[in-house]
């Protein structure tokens, strides 16, 4: 039974081929009942009868009439009788002088009365019977032919009877070849069903299977794209849980060692730069674990949460956020942008990219040197624009800076590796990118991370080009 309710290709197509049976059935049931209807109308069958009859009656002798005309009877009517058609009853004949002297009429007619229908006077009540009527006079006699009138239900019921036969005889002629073809169309995706479940759970190599309709080429080209992906996908995480785990092996190390030295310690003196190298290997220890979740928040596949965001605001305190560490080195913070610049953003993304470009720059930037932050609007997408004049990035290292763990030729700066990846990605989780610029006065380097609006991006108002934050002033 739940084979039965379970939905199947195969079912629906014979289902289907029983829809298109029964709706051929019903157009060639309406095309034969509109041809009913029309012969009935005109009466041309029992006309033609009729008038086949009066041409063998070309005489004027009563006695050779009246046998005519019982052995037309008894044919015609045998002839209905072996018909196929249920209750169908007999014609009945009459036949007069054209003065209306009566010479022959069937027994059921006998001396009964012809009462015509105000509805259709061609249609008379024989008793209590509706027949239709057709007359016919020659020169010897006047013919009258009543045929008992059919009703409508008894038609359609009669002309359904008669398409059953030859539709039952074409359905299997039809269904069976298109069965077969289903069959074997279908083997193809039970063969792909039957390798997929074959495989090893860590297999992801391609599948190997080619199929030769054009129909489930797609599919099988889709499945292995999927198989493509994974294996990327896993070979990342494989690799990023490597590098993370390599990370923290040295500041855990540290930490250890620290850790002993402060136990070991017999005074304050001792214990003092062991405790500020404990401090700063779980300080680096935090931080990195804490751009480790970040980038797996951001590698999550998750639809990104927009709300409505002011990024003149998010970025002026993001700069404030970073002006103790600014300040330590000397370096002047500016932003240049609109009073308010609006959009749907996913505000952890943006404060992502703001974070990391600006830390960095700060970071790797030269001491008493200069940060400037740019928000703009272009071609229907927001810039973010981050500078410095510090050192800069060679030309020949600029592509890789965005590979996770990679720190470039900065041996005198701690990090983790990981904020230009964090950069790249969160871009990405907003439908955008990011790419090196220039620095500032043709010194350091710069990033230009572009994202697509999505709301109203607001209106630029006055540029205030080269101000400090507000909180800064």
């Amino acid at each position: 039974m739940k084979a039965l309710r379970e939905p199947s290709l195969a079912r629906r197509v014979v289902l289907a081929l029983l829809a298109a049976f029964a709706l051929v059935w019903l157009v060639l049931l309406a095309r034969d009942y509109a041809e009913f209807k029309l012969q009935t109308g005109s009466r041309e069958p029992i006309r033609g009868a009729l008038r086949a009859l009066a041409a063998a009656l070309d005489f004027g002798d009563a006695n050779r009439a009246v046998t005519v005309m019982q052995a037309t009877e008894i044919q015609y009517n045998q002839l209905r009788r072996n018909s196929g058609i249920s209750n169908l009853e007999d014609l009945l004949f009459r036949l007069e002088r054209p003065d209306g002297a009566p010479i022959y009429a069937s027994t059921a007619l006998g001396n009964a009365i012809e009462q015509p229908m105000a509805a259709d006077p061609q249609t008379v009540l024989v008793g209590t019977r509706r027949y239709w009527k057709v007359a016919h006079d020659t020169a010897h006699w006047r013919l009258t032919l009543l045929e008992p009138a059919v009703a409508d239900a008894t038609a359609l019921q009669w002309l359904g009877r008669g398409l059953v036969q030859p539709m039952l005889i074409a359905f299997p002629l039809v269904l069976l070849p298109l069965w077969i073809a289903v069959r074997r169309g279908l083997r193809p995706l039970r063969d792909l069903a039957a390798r997929v479940a074959a495989r090893q759970a860590d297999d992801f190599s391609p599948l190997g299977i080619e199929l030769r309709h054009a129909e489930l080429k797609p599919l099988a080209e889709a499945f292995d794209a999927l198989l493509a992906r994974s294996r990327d996908s896993i070979a990342r995480e494989r690799a990023f849980v490597q590098d993370a785990a390599h990370e923290l092996r040295t500041p855990l190390a540290v930490i250890a060692a620290q850790a002993h030295a402060l136990s070991a310690a017999t005074s304050d003196e001792d214990r003092a730069p062991a405790r500020e190298a404990l401090e700063r290997a779980i300080a680096r220890a935090s931080h990195l674990t804490h751009q480790l979740l970040t980038l797996a928040r951001l590698e999550g596949g998750q639809a990104p949460d927009r709300a409505a965001v002011n990024l003149v605001e998010v970025a002026q305190r993001m700069l404030i956020d970073a002006e103790p560490a600014a300040r330590a080195r000397d370096i002047e913070l500016t932003l240049e942008s609109p009073d308010r610049l609006d959009a749907a953003l996913d505000t952890a993304a943006v404060h992502s990219i703001l974070e990391n470009l600006i830390g960095n720059a700060i970071n790797y930037g030269a001491a008493g040197g200069h940060v400037a932050v740019r928000l703009s609007t272009s071609d229907g997408a927001l810039s973010i624009e981050v500078a410095d004049d510090g050192p800069g990035i060679p030309e020949n290292q600029r592509a890789h800076m965005f590979e996770r763990f990679r720190r470039g030729n900065h041996d005198t700066v701690g990090g983790t590796g990981l904020g230009l990846a964090i950069v790249r990605q969160a871009a990405a989780r907003l439908g955008g990118r990011v790419d090196c610029a220039d620095g500032i006065d043709g010194h350091g380097i710069g990033f230009h991370v572009r994202l697509p609006i999505d709301g109203d991006a607001g209106t630029p108002a006055r540029s205030g080009r080269n101000r400090k934050p507000d909180a800064l002033d």
